[in-house]
């Protein structure tokens, strides 16, 4: 059954460029993608992630509808990423974004490589077939 939430159209379209955005970066072997580049790819005026949580939650109740890996797990901070472990802002949790989808910070490790491991041609409103 599909849950009715109440967003934007700009907020739909840019959830679903995002994961589009986060699927062929995965399927190119990037580990993951700071909020200020995914900003940069989905061609925002602020590039330094500020405003991406209702893309990013849009993205991720989208990706539970469906039955996809939570591809919003992959975009993190550039600290954690410049350290080699990548893991979403610390604010990510706190404010319940990853509670509301059913993950705990524990589970983000394995949600990433869920999304590193799918096979996103499989999905053909991604376009992202050969």
């Amino acid at each position: 059954m599909t849950q009715h939430r109440d967003i934007t159209p700009l907020t739909k379209q840019r959830a679903f460029a995002t994961i589009k955005i986060v699927a062929k970066a995965a399927m190119d072997g990037e580990p993951a993608l700071s909020y200020s580049e995914l900003a940069r790819r989905l061609g925002m005026s602020k590039v330094n992630g500020q405003g991406l949580s209702s893309y990013l939650n849009e993205a991720a109740a989208m990706c539970a509808e469906f039955g996809l890996p939570n591809i919003s797990t992959l975009v993190v901070s550039r600290q954690s990423l410049d350290e080699g472990q990548p893991m979403p802002s610390s604010g990510s949790f706190s404010d319940g974004f990853y509670a509301r989808t059913g993950l705990a910070k524990e589970d983000v490790a394995a949600e990433q490589q869920r999304v590193r491991d799918f096979d996103w041609r499989s999905v053909p409103t991604l376009g992202l077939g050969d």
